[in-house]
């Protein structure tokens, strides 16, 4: 990498550093720098014919997944993901995947859940994107 570049947060390309949105991913890094507190949600979710698990970021002035689901970005940014395969799950590490292609998304957090009192049930509920809109 040249001195004046770095790395997108989001989506791994290199940008220049007084960048304030990602030319390829179009996320907002002046947001990601107010928003580094926050904690990861497992999630797991459909993409035209493969499923994907991973975590999304959820900055501490966010309370839900579908809000980050549902902002104004066009990807849904997954790290730490995995590709689901019959065999095995591939890891793939950082994913970027565009939100008009994300067919269901399922939260994967049961521990978090039940320590908030929300069966196990209910917090692997599956969501089109269409239930995530409303």
């Amino acid at each position: 990498m040249d001195n004046d570049v770095r790395e997108c947060p989001f989506c791994g390309e290199e940008i220049k550093i007084i960048a304030k949105i990602c030319r390829y991913c179009h996320s907002d890094l002046m947001e990601f720098v107010k928003d580094k507190k926050g904690r990861p949600v497992k999630v797991r979710l459909k993409a035209g014919e493969k499923v994907y698990f991973g975590d999304i970021f959820l900055p501490e002035n966010f309370y839900r997944a579908s809000d980050i689901i549902n902002d104004e970005r066009h990807f849904i940014i997954l790290s730490d993901a995995f590709e689901e395969t019959r065999v095995r799950d591939v890891p793939i590490g950082f994913l970027a995947i565009n939100k008009n292609l994300t067919e269901w998304i399922e939260l994967k957090n049961p521990d978090d859940q039940q320590e908030k009192g929300v069966s196990e049930e209910a917090s692997t509920r599956v969501l089109s994107m269409d239930e995530l809109d409303r």
